[in-house]
């Protein structure tokens, strides 16, 4: 049951990070046509850009984990018994939950505290101050279900991140 709700986020958020990376590359060349035809600009692009980013950064990064594609050293797994190889595997998702839930939490924390207060962003385009960080927040918790995941998969030993294909989660 996990292991199909992770999967149906990991690929939920990497399609809106998708959406988001397309949506992106639209509104860059809507502005570069605007500033050469019209000599205008929005004056907003750098800024929903940078949202987008984060939030495209951290939808992704669970479908990147399922894939193999995040950056791992293999270089003591290798020489390792399966025993310790689970035992680092463990170590690695707890340290891993561990700094991304922090950052959730901080972010959630923002992101409530900018509600409550009711603050808007300082530009030509003023958005509740609650609304940039979202998708990172909920590309956050995708991945922290991911690596939940994951974590009772090598617990129960029905996977071995080293030697196993990341598509079983």
């Amino acid at each position: 049951m996990l292991a199909r709700l992770a999967e149906w986020t990991s690929r939920g958020s990497s399609a809106v990070a998708g959406t988001i990376l397309i949506s992106m590359t639209a509104y860059t060349i809507i502005e570069i046509a605007r500033r050469t035809v019209f000599g205008t600009s929005s004056n907003v692009l750098t800024e929903f850009v940078g949202y987008g980013l984060a939030a495209m950064t951290m939808l992704a990064a669970s479908q990147t984990m399922r894939d193999g594609g995040l950056i791992r050293v293999n270089i003591l797994l290798q020489f390792a018994s399966p025993r310790v190889r689970q035992v680092l595997d463990v170590f690695c998702l707890l340290c891993g939950m561990f700094v991304i839930g922090l950052a959730a939490y901080y972010v959630w924390l923002d992101m409530q505290r900018s509600f409550t207060r009711g603050y808007e962003t300082d530009s030509l385009i003023p958005l509740p101050l609650w609304l940039p960080p979202l998708g990172l927040f909920i590309g956050m918790v995708a991945f922290l279900l991911n690596m939940t995941a994951l974590l009772v998969l090598v617990l129960t030993k029905n996977m071995v991140l080293a030697d196993e294909s990341p598509d079983e989660i």
